[in-house]
């Protein structure tokens, strides 16, 4: 029933920063924690923070800055951040962070490949997969306690280039 209370407090958090127009901070309270939703003047732009015992969840969205020390492998030059998060969790054998990026770019999904291809370190493995007329590249590199994962995808008749980044640190 708990996790339950907390998921409506996100929801309700999320559909705030989605409906707002001007700026301005929420905070909603459950006994598990309590969820702050902060919303731009655009409404495009909006951030969420969950906080409980066991961590903390931000999800930021809208036009922003990010780079390779929040992500582990550089940003895309050019690409524009369209929402980002942090995820840790402070007790247990679990204890670590998280980072989450997506990312989007008009370059040729090719480009961006040969990109991160040369670009990220400790390459443990790729995966590329075509389904339809969808291409994605994943790559993932690093050892446990520190991954970063870096998924390229794009729909063969144009359109944007999507990046998809993770990186997963542990204690």
């Amino acid at each position: 029933m708990r996790s339950k209370t907390m998921v409506l407090c996100v929801l309700a958090a999320a559909c705030l920063v989605a409906g707002c127009g001007k700026e301005e901070s929420t905070t909603f309270t459950t006994p598990e924690g309590k969820v702050t939703v902060t919303a731009k003047q655009s409404g495009a732009e909006g951030t969420v923070k969950v906080e409980t015992r066991e961590g903390t969840a931000t999800v930021r969205t809208g036009p922003q800055t990010i780079g390779e020390a929040e992500l582990g492998v550089p940003a895309y030059p050019g690409a524009q951040v369209i929402s980002s998060g942090q995820f840790g969790e402070a007790k247990g054998s679990g204890a670590g962070s998280a980072s989450a990026a997506l990312l989007s770019t008009n370059d040729p999904f090719d480009k961006v490949v040969a990109f991160y291809k040369a670009n990220m370190k400790d390459i443990r493995q790729t995966m590329d997969q075509t389904a339809g007329d969808q291409k994605m590249v994943m790559f993932t590199a690093g050892r446990e306690g520190n991954m970063r994962n870096v998924q390229i995808v794009a729909a063969g008749g144009g359109g944007p280039t999507n990046i998809h980044i993770m990186k997963v640190t542990g204690k």
